[in-house]
């Protein structure tokens, strides 16, 4: 993995696989949204709920260490990677389809504005950022790394999925 990158590079970056993940969810229709067995049980629904949480981690993370301080404890502290997805899912079931779509879309937003407040240097120097990062990494890695896996990394993982349920979907099967 490149370990340079600059700033205006990263937010392209993330600007492009982030239309790209929304240009496959915006083809759903409400009830397609909320229909279980995308990933397990979960729907598409469940799956942008998850990857927001992770995102809203990542903003709050930011926002906490731009004053000197790790955010305070929350479900992302959570070793077990099934109970926190789970503590995650549970804290916003019932959650309608709109109002998860909104709140994603303007998590993601703020995740641009806090990666554009940053030091060019805060996304590649790791000693800048060690005191931040390595808590929660469990090593010292260029923060972009660090954002790209809870963001648009995080839309690759769960991409293969809805594409082969898309294609389920749109074929009858």
């Amino acid at each position: 993995m490149n370990t340079y990158m600059t700033k205006d590079r990263f937010i392209e970056m993330m600007r492009t696989e982030r239309a790209y993940w929304e240009s496959l969810i915006t083809k759903l229709e409400n009830d397609q949204m909320t229909e279980p067995g995308v990933e397990g049980v979960w729907s598409v629904l469940d799956v942008v709920i998850h990857v927001t949480a992770y995102e809203r981690w990542l903003v709050e993370w930011l926002e906490a260490a731009s004053r000197g301080e790790l955010p305070p404890p929350s479900d992302m502290d959570i070793p077990n990677v099934d109970e926190r997805n789970a503590a995650i899912l549970a804290k916003h079931r019932g959650m309608k389809v709109h109002e998860a779509w909104i709140e994603s879309q303007d998590v993601f937003e703020k995740l641009i504005e806090r990666i554009e407040a940053l030091h060019e240097k805060d996304l590649t120097d790791t000693m800048r950022t060690s005191w931040f990062v390595t808590p929660y990494w469990k090593e010292n890695k260029p923060l972009w790394q660090c954002i790209a896996g809870d963001s648009y990394e995080h839309y690759h993982q769960h991409l293969p999925a809805i594409r082969t349920w898309l294609a389920n979907l749109w074929t009858g099967r």
